[in-house]
């Protein structure tokens, strides 16, 4: 995590060289991914070099069935990505990880554990990209492969990392927000450590007993404690409203642009609760509800970008509106790249789960990562639009449906105005 006083720059400045450009180009110029997959288990590892979505063009898939192994694998050739399992004669997965990541600190890595092996995801931050429970199957893991690959593809440019670069006040140490995204990735974070962080910014806690009292949630205006909100609207919920919060107030935007900033938080609310409406389509509660969490972080890039750019970020708002064209699309023209990109960065830079990052960073365009079901980046979209299409945003553009996305998933392109 970021440190104090005149450490802060340095510790920014490696943060961000710790998520680096990925080199995918092989000596002869040709894109290339190389995966390394480490795991005790030989059947797995013949699975996987057997199955057809590892044999792919592009694709260099090693494995290793040792820690010593593994690292003479990385000298007589680089690694992108490594899959790292259990069962290793001459080290745990743990300590394998952090080898990796001394050895190779930009590439992505991927721990697959056992449910027995759970207690051992606490002390993974900040050390794995993802994170999947046994048994998965070799497809499964490609495509996990690929989702993150994409994503870090698209987070990892200069152009990106220059405007989270300008925006200090973001990296700054304050105890309550360190201890705050320290939770995001904690299995075992409790209600009273939750609440304990929270309370040490009292606009945090007025913001979410603001919510938590409308109409939308039922409460009757009743809701005084931070911990009956924690109950009411969940951990995950509460969380990612204090980030957004705090973020919000450590930009020190000026006052002509706050006004923007509170329409941009207050569509992430919107979009938040017409996250929990798509459970008239989705009858996974608990994907509901991770969906209705991430929603509220979803344009925060806007943030960084109205504190980067100041004016001129709040004027292309304005083109956006006059051309009707969608304001990520403006974005890119003139900056290189869009709030969703920037947004994804400060998630990964700051350790967010995987899951955030990437759909956040793709809630424009699913279909580069999204799944044959329904998963939290397709949903992030459909939220999005269908905020977008009732309630509106009056300072800029909102996004198109995918509407071929939608068919795929029987989703009718009308959906957004049907709900109860």
């Amino acid at each position: 995590m970021i440190t104090h006083g005149d450490e802060v720059e340095a510790q920014v400045l490696k943060n961000l060289a710790g998520l680096g450009e990925i080199n995918l180009m092989s000596s002869a110029g040709k894109k290339i991914v190389s995966v390394l997959v480490v795991d005790g288990d030989a059947h797995h590892l013949d699975a996987v070099r057997s199955n057809a979505a590892f044999n792919l063009p592009g694709w260099v898939v090693r494995v290793a069935t040792s820690a010593a192994a593994a690292v003479s694998a990385l000298k007589e050739g680089r690694a992108d990505v490594f899959v790292v399992g259990g069962g290793l004669p001459d080290s745990g997965p743990i300590e394998f990880l952090k080898k990796s990541k001394e050895l190779s600190p930009n590439s992505l890595r991927f721990l697959l554990y056992a449910e027995s092996e759970r207690d051992l995801l606490s002390k993974t931050v900040g050390l794995t990209h993802r994170r999947m429970e046994k048994p998965v199957t070799p497809g499964a893991l490609a495509l996990a492969i690929r989702q993150v690959l994409v994503t870090h593809l698209r987070i990892r440019k200069p152009e990106v990392a220059a405007i989270v670069r300008d925006t200090k006040e973001l990296h700054v140490n304050t105890a309550p927000m360190q201890e705050l995204l320290r939770t995001a990735d904690d299995p075992d974070c409790e209600i009273e450590d939750l609440t304990r962080i929270i309370s040490q910014h009292p606009t945090a806690v007025a913001t979410i007993l603001q919510v938590v009292n409308t109409a939308f949630y039922g409460t009757s205006g009743d809701v005084d404690t931070l911990e009956e909100a924690l109950q009411i609207l969940g951990m995950d919920f509460v969380r990612n409203l204090a980030i957004t919060e705090l973020a919000k107030k450590q930009l020190r935007l000026s006052p002509g642009l706050h006004e923007l900033a509170n329409s941009i938080l207050q569509h992430s609310i919107e979009a938040s609760q017409f996250g929990l409406r798509m459970r008239q389509h989705v009858k996974n509660m608990r994907l509901i509800q991770q969906l209705s969490s991430l929603a509220l972080l979803h344009d925060l890039g806007k943030l960084v970008l109205l504190a980067a750019k100041g004016n001129d970020y709040a004027d292309l708002m304005g083109q956006s509106v006059d051309s009707n064209t969608p304001c990520w699309k403006l974005e890119r023209e003139n900056y290189g790249c869009d709030h969703a990109a920037v947004g994804g960065f400060l998630f990964a830079m700051w350790g967010l789960p995987e899951v955030i990052v990437r759909a956040v960073t793709w809630h424009h365009q699913p279909e580069k990562v999204a799944e044959k079901v329904y998963c939290p980046t397709s949903l992030l979209h459909f939220a999005n639009f269908a905020a977008h299409s009732n309630q509106g945003v009056s300072c800029y553009c909102g996004d198109r449906l995918n509407e071929d996305l939608a068919e795929k998933l029987g989703l009718s392109p009308d959906f957004a105005y049907d709900f109860d």
